[in-house]
């Protein structure tokens, strides 16, 4: 797959020399500060690559885990995804993560969300999209709620990652919404 264009950004698979670029924002301590608020813990740089890389290798592949590259820098400033391989059939599971310098930046996120929800629907013929998160990531929460996600909060004391005080919640997509209007 050659990957997902949108306007300012190329969401493409992973390749090994991602791993430095994948480090250095992963690392930055705004970066770190909001993973550890939210309750999500860190997973190591090389591993994921090498993960992210065996999923686009399977056939049928059922993960996309997307380096995201800024079309004018030509940087490496994010990841982001769908993973279907542990869902209902016709669900995925989103994930998005940018550099710090694009907090709040532009759309950045909306973008490309939008292009991964797009894909999601029109290309693998998704009925739901689904993000996992908890209710600390104030982030995640203005961006489903901007583009149309209902919000579902989890039952039961499980808690992903370090924040003993974060809820999980899931943000749900439905590809009918998102045809008729609430992508847009």
């Amino acid at each position: 797959m050659d990957g997902l264009v949108t306007r300012r950004f190329v969401m493409r698979d992973f390749e090994r020399a991602d791993v430095s670029a994948l480090t250095a924002y992963q690392s930055d301590p705004r970066f770190v500060s909001a993973r550890e608020s939210a309750g999500q813990d860190a997973g190591d740089p090389a591993e994921l690559v090498t993960l992210f890389r065996k999923w686009a290798q399977e056939r049928p592949r059922r993960n996309y885990q997307f380096a995201v590259i800024e079309r004018k820098s030509g940087h490496l400033v994010g990841c982001a995804g769908l993973r279907t391989a542990n869902c209902p059939q016709g669900n995925g599971e989103l994930g998005i993560e940018l550099s710090a310098d694009l907090w709040g930046r532009y759309g950045s996120a909306v973008e490309i969300t939008r292009g991964l929800l797009d894909f999601g629907f029109s290309t693998l013929g998704l009925r739901e999209i689904f993000g996992e998160t908890t209710d600390e990531n104030h982030r995640a929460a203005r961006l489903a709620s901007f583009l149309g996600a209902c919000l579902e909060t989890t039952a039961g004391p499980e808690n992903k990652g370090n924040n003993a005080h974060a809820q999980p919640v899931i943000w749900r997509f439905r590809s009918v919404d998102w045809r008729f209007g609430a992508g847009g």
